[in-house]
């Protein structure tokens, strides 16, 4: 498989993560961000306080590319950002779990499937090189939501989220499949978790899980961190509020965010 570029500093250790904390780590894009309210009392339900979230995600968000985003927002590639330098190094935290989800995105920016499943593998090494304990989850493209996609429905999401590709629909189609058939044989030699999306969770949009589905489709992607999930009386109070990245740029003019841009009680969120 293709090798993508290592980062250019080792991993640090982060201070201030305390003894038998919880540790989750959220790379995706849209999906994420979309869900996050909705999300992050799913990820508080499931591991130990104090509960540390290290995430990369946001809307149009590559894992490979330079600068990739929507609207007049901007994002470094998840392979390119700050959270592989973040990512805290203590031996009594709990196993730590990792969720590699939204990697389609690359596909619209033109990329191939193998480039991408090269993304995927890479985000797994270094996972494993910061803590080889953890746990990851890997979800598959939502194949069979985008075969229901017409002609007419497939032009408006490509102008809307990727206005510079000039994909057909059977190009994406044939693409994701392989994509798919990539992944599944990456999680089986790297002895990860992979998750198929369930096509009820798409609605006329064949890309994002809809509202109501979201709860449903998050706790299937946690459920294999192989924790007890506490019952609500014993839930740390969750932050719904949105992090922001520490490195953004919007109308090209770069704004950083000191992290943890969210703090409450025993939550903190770091963004990258």
């Amino acid at each position: 498989m293709t090798k993508l570029p290592q980062p250019d500093a080792d991993l640090t250790t982060t201070p201030g993560v305390g003894s038998q904390s919880g540790c989750a780590v959220l790379l995706g894009a849209s999906n994420l961000k979309l869900a996050w309210p909705r999300l992050i009392p799913l990820v508080c339900q499931r591991f130990p306080s104090p509960v540390h979230v290290y995430t990369a995600h946001g809307m149009g968000r590559s894992y490979m590319l330079e600068r990739t985003g929507f609207a007049v927002g901007r994002l470094p590639g998840i392979l390119r950002c700050g959270i592989w330098d973040a990512l805290p190094c203590i031996s009594n935290m709990a196993a730590p779990y990792a969720l590699i989800t939204d990697l389609g995105n690359d596909l619209g920016y033109g990329c191939e499937p193998q480039v991408v499943v090269a993304a995927a593998e890479e985000s797994v090494q270094r996972l494993r090189n910061w803590d080889p304990r953890c746990r990851i989850v890997l979800t598959r493209p939502p194949v069979q939501a985008l075969h229901r996609l017409g002609r007419l429905r497939f032009l408006m999401f490509r102008s809307v989220l990727f206005p510079f590709s000039r994909l057909t629909l059977e190009e994406i189609l044939q693409k994701c499949q392989e994509l798919d058939e990539r992944l599944t044989l990456l999680a089986e030699q790297q002895t990860v978790h992979i998750l198929r999306p369930n096509p009820e969770w798409y609605g006329l949009d064949p890309i994002h899980v809809r509202r109501r589905c979201q709860r449903r489709a998050f706790t299937e992607m946690l459920d294999p961190c192989d924790v007890q999930p506490r019952t609500e009386s014993h839930m740390p109070r969750a932050s719904h509020s949105r992090p922001t990245a520490e490195v953004r740029w919007v109308l090209g003019t770069e704004r950083r965010t000191q992290q943890p841009s969210v703090r409450s009680g025993e939550i903190s969120v770091f963004a990258y």
